[in-house]
């Protein structure tokens, strides 16, 4: 038995028939061919579903334009050169305020879940701010902290870190008696134990967290560059929006929902990568 099978308390399963695609061939289950060909399938039946919509119901364009108009749209956007300022600004956002948001809910997951009386002086605490309605939230962060960058972060990352908070605790739950025994008998230091033992354990949790992490992340900037910012977006929403020119503003939605499954898709890509028996 291998040492990551003695610190994770289970072995490693074997890869299932035809390689490490389980199903085997080109469109085996899970495969970058098959997840691409359902994806184009799910794209293609909603851009038909919305073009049938306003043709039959003959919906006026100032209140749902129909996909070539929104295309057109993204087109004017990405040509003329404005749309790239506002896609990084958002996309920066995202990524630092989500990657703050994990370090600070694992780490604060894992004093929680190591500390008894941290965990009964804190968790309320966390919870009822985490219940409290972000969109009441936002104006309050544009008070305290201003209409830059500070009030959109501090809404990107109240919203990313309480997931990976929740799953630091259930995922360092997961450790049983043994593996802590062990831990002794091998006279493992907290460090060494996080390391060998509890990080790995927890791992499936934390990328579960991640994923939904992600989205709330897109979420939060997309609310807060509504409200308060003069880029991003969600800035091309409101611009759309005040201008009448509704394919813009389609077309600004199109894209942060885009924004956030890439996101998720990174996520699950990691995901694969570090835990390839998940497939």
């Amino acid at each position: 038995m291998s040492t990551a099978e003695i610190t994770t308390g289970a072995a490693t399963p074997p890869p299932a028939p035809g390689g490490n695609r389980p199903g085997g061939g080109p469109f085996g289950k899970g495969t970058p061919l098959r997840r691409i060909t359902v994806a184009a399938a799910y794209l293609a039946v909603v851009l038909l579903a919305w073009q049938l919509y306003v043709t039959l119901a003959d919906v006026p364009s100032y209140l749902l334009p129909d996909p070539l108009s929104v295309g057109d749209a993204l087109w004017r956007l990405a040509s003329s050169g404005e749309l790239w300022p506002h896609l990084g600004y958002t996309v920066r956002n995202i990524a630092v305020g989500l990657g703050a948001g994990i370090v600070i809910g694992s780490l604060l997951g894992w004093v929680i879940a190591s500390f008894r009386t941290v965990r009964l002086i804190l968790a309320p605490y966390v919870v009822i701010l985490q219940a409290a309605p972000k969109i009441a939230l936002a104006p309050l962060l544009v008070l305290w902290f201003g209409l830059g960058l500070g009030s959109q972060l501090a809404l990107i990352v109240m919203l990313a870190f309480f997931p990976m908070m929740i799953a630091m605790m259930l995922g360092l739950g997961e450790v049983t008696d043994d593996q802590r025994a062990l831990g002794r008998v091998l006279n493992l230091g907290p460090a060494r134990f996080f390391r060998l033992v509890q990080l790995p354990t927890a791992l499936p949790a934390l990328f579960a967290g991640a994923r939904i992490a992600v989205i709330d992340a897109m979420t939060g900037a997309f609310l807060a560059e509504y409200i308060s910012a003069q880029q991003g977006l969600g800035f091309l929403m409101v611009q759309g929006r005040s201008t009448y020119d509704t394919p813009q503003l389609i077309a600004a939605v199109v894209l942060t929902v885009v924004v956030g499954l890439t996101g998720f898709a990174l996520v699950s890509l990691v995901e694969r990568r570090a835990l390839p028996w998940r497939r």
